[in-house]
């Protein structure tokens, strides 16, 4: 009832996933006078979360921001943290972006933030960076495509896709009306399709350790879980239940297996040359066509668990959080990705390329020398990416704190 209210009343920040707290700054931004300030207590999942841009393009564009104070988790008991936000109604487009936003949060000095600079970031208020952290995220950004920019650019062809589409169990329910297999419901025993009620009787297993004798010819390999450049383990997946969602076999060879959840603190990827497939916690990653024999999944791997764009990963998508964020697919194509062009380049991408072809093979990841290749290869990201001296301390020292 609420939700049609809101649609019916046509708010700007109103469309697509939202939270009411939305609605209430809407509301109070349009009912202040020009000059008049307001102030609301909101979870910081404003800050930076992706289905909360709506309502930050529209305080951007409406408000002076005058201050916006994390408060970190305040209320008893509280299942989100907060922050305090103080906003200035503004018409005039050069006094908002000439504004000067106050940041205060909990333990560190007061900063301030030139309102404009939020533009660059894609209108994300990422309060917690400071003045070097900014020039690196502007470096990277301006200087170096987006993955998603390079899977439509001509002569590139990429496949980006989540795995099998399955619970954390892997149980699956059948419908008798319908005659299809589903993952088991997440709250109500309903057929997704045709709204019948399932039975619990008619659940089963479609993750399996060993491959049943009699039915060997309806089962693949599974990675069940991996850890950077190592697939962990194997297990087997039943792939002739019709209904469920396995996506196409393409994605499942010769590609790049990113994880939803890091490890360390870093984007956690492999690379696996058998036809293997994953859950839905799995991104698969491959290169299926470039016009550079040094762009390859090999070399892409090495970007992506490279110090460089894990730091880069938690500045632009972490925002207030210290703890890494989880990986969503979106934001794996929001990453900057170096081409080879050149022929020095080029050197640089192969010795990428060898040096991660020996971290696959490694079998102990804690062994020193397997810390000084990835070490290798971080540098020589770093040079490809045209980091200087004083941005690579930086962001050595974030990253190891």
């Amino acid at each position: 009832v609420q939700r049609q209210i809101i649609k019916n009343m046509k708010f700007k920040t109103g469309k697509g996933q939202y939270d009411y707290f939305q609605i209430f700054i809407e509301l109070g931004i349009k009912l202040l006078k020009i000059k008049g300030v307001l102030g609301y207590i909101v979870p910081d999942s404003l800050l930076a979360l992706s289905n909360r841009s709506k309502i930050r393009k529209y305080i951007f564009d409406t408000t002076n921001i005058k201050e916006i104070y994390h408060s970190g988790p305040k209320f008893e008991d509280p299942v989100v943290s907060n922050i305090i936000l103080i906003l200035e109604k503004e018409s005039n487009i050069e006094e908002r972006e000439n504004n000067w936003i106050k940041v205060k949060i909990v333990n560190r000095p007061q900063k301030r933030i030139l309102q404009k600079s939020l533009k660059s970031w894609d209108y994300k208020f990422l309060i917690h960076l400071d003045e070097e952290d900014i020039s690196i995220i502007i470096h990277l950004t301006e200087n170096f495509p987006k993955l998603r920019k390079l899977m439509v650019k001509d002569g590139f062809k990429f496949l980006l896709s989540r795995g099998v589409e399955l619970t954390k169990t892997g149980e699956i329910i059948y419908c008798k009306d319908c005659k299809k297999y589903f993952p088991i419901p997440k709250k109500e025993f309903l057929c997704p399709d045709c709204k019948t009620h399932l039975e619990k009787r008619y659940t089963e297993k479609i993750i399996f350790d060993l491959i049943p004798k009699k039915k060997k010819e309806c089962f693949k390999l599974f990675i069940n879980s991996i850890q950077r450049y190592q697939i962990r383990d194997y297990k087997y997946i039943e792939v002739n239940k019709n209904g469920i969602n396995y996506k196409d076999s393409e994605i499942y060879e010769d590609r790049i297996i990113i994880r939803q959840l890091s490890q360390n603190n870093l984007i956690c990827a492999t690379y696996d040359n058998n036809l293997s497939f994953t859950s839905q916690s799995f991104y698969n990653l491959k290169i299926c066509q470039s016009p550079i024999i040094e762009f390859n999944n090999i070399y892409l791997l090495g970007l992506l668990n490279s110090l460089l764009l894990s730091y880069y990963f938690i500045q632009l998508f972490g925002s207030y959080k210290k703890l890494f964020p989880r990986i969503l697919i979106e934001k794996i194509k929001d990453l900057p990705i170096k081409v080879p062009e050149n022929v020095k380049e080029k050197e640089i991408a192969s010795k990428i390329i060898e040096r991660v072809k020996i971290l696959l093979e490694f079998d102990d990841r804690e062994d020193n020398k397997f810390n000084q290749i990835q070490k290798e290869i971080d540098d020589l990201v770093f040079i490809l990416y045209k980091v200087s001296d004083s941005q690579k301390k930086h962001i050595l020292d974030y990253m190891n704190r």
